[in-house]
């Protein structure tokens, strides 16, 4: 067992295993050659990611600058051609935006690969990049939560230690289970498809039912990255359950029962795990609520006075 550092100041207990598969590939592609450019070369307009993350702070900014003095840059950005030369810039921003205005802020050359890409190929590319990275965070933040649900017993003490609500945790945590297990959940964060928790939970819900229809989502959304999978995979479900439950089934898949079955199953237990949580909670609020009112009625009697 490795101990896996995360943003909690927590050291978090995890197979090695469990994340190599989500870490970012290198960049360079068979026949390509790095090359050091300019940032004054490079125009880079809006990506997919929001300025306001907290990994475009000045300070962070200058952290990954220095980083890259001391050790070196490790992995090269991906460029363009520019497609309006026009411009006056030779290059167009594909991916390493953080890397750029660290390399910016230093003066010194960023490290590139230059590919020719169309519009779609180069969104392709920096959702990826978006999706690997917002995962990497998910993964600590659920790796953490199933530290302190191992260690404090219920779902609802982890709640209260984050000061978030059952859901959230429930989510999280059911998440963690859904990309490291084999199914179509684990490939949509790999593919760099998406990595947010309701499609990813969901899909594994799909998947369990129908895995042709799943496998069928997860194909069109890497060709289109305009594609909305949250929307699509939620009609999916509902579909495939109505299908299920008036004994059709337009694909090859599971069988029916069983998977309906592993479903429901699937649910229960979530919402049986919530349920019980909420149950302790409410016992903990009557012994307390008893307490307070024997206090009060054991003063009420030490006040009290007889009529005269």
């Amino acid at each position: 067992m490795t101990k896996t550092p995360n943003p909690f100041g927590r050291a978090v207990s995890a197979t090695a295993k469990k994340l190599s598969d989500f870490q970012k590939k290198p960049a360079l592609n068979d026949g390509e050659t790095i090359i050091g450019v300019s940032t004054g070369e490079i125009q880079c307009i809006k990506q997919i990611r929001n300025r306001n993350n907290p990994g475009f702070s000045k300070e962070s900014l200058e952290e990954l600058g220095d980083d890259i003095e001391q050790n070196g840059q490790i992995e090269p950005a991906i460029l363009r051609p520019h497609p309006k030369p026009e411009s006056g810039f030779k290059y167009l921003m594909v991916a390493g935006e953080r890397r750029y205005l660290a390399c910016e802020l230093k003066g010194m050359l960023l490290k590139a690969v230059v590919r020719e890409l169309t519009d779609a190929q180069a969104k392709r590319i920096q959702r990826s990049e978006n999706v690997h990275s917002e995962n990497l965070s998910q993964l600590d933040i659920a790796l953490a939560l199933k530290a302190d649900k191992d260690e404090l017993g219920t779902l609802q003490a982890v709640a209260d230690e984050w000061n978030k609500s059952l859901n959230w945790v429930a989510e999280r945590i059911a998440y963690l289970e859904n990309v490291t297990s084999d199914g179509a959940s684990r490939e949509a964060v790999t593919k760099g498809i998406t990595a947010d928790i309701s499609t990813v939970n969901d899909l594994g819900r799909l998947d369990r039912l129908d895995s042709a229809a799943a496998a069928d989502l997860l194909q069109r959304a890497d060709a289109n990255p305009d594609m909305n999978l949250r929307t699509e995979v939620r009609t999916a479900l509902r579909s495939t359950k109505a299908l299920r439950v008036h004994g059709g089934s337009k694909t090859k898949a599971k069988p029916a029962g069983p998977a309906l079955l592993d479903d429901e199953l699937d649910k229960l237990r979530e919402a049986n795990t919530v349920l019980s949580a909420q149950v302790e909670t409410l016992e903990s609020e009557i012994e307390y609520l008893k307490a307070e009112l024997d206090k009060a009625r054991a003063a009420q009697a030490e006040n009290w006075k007889a009529p005269e």
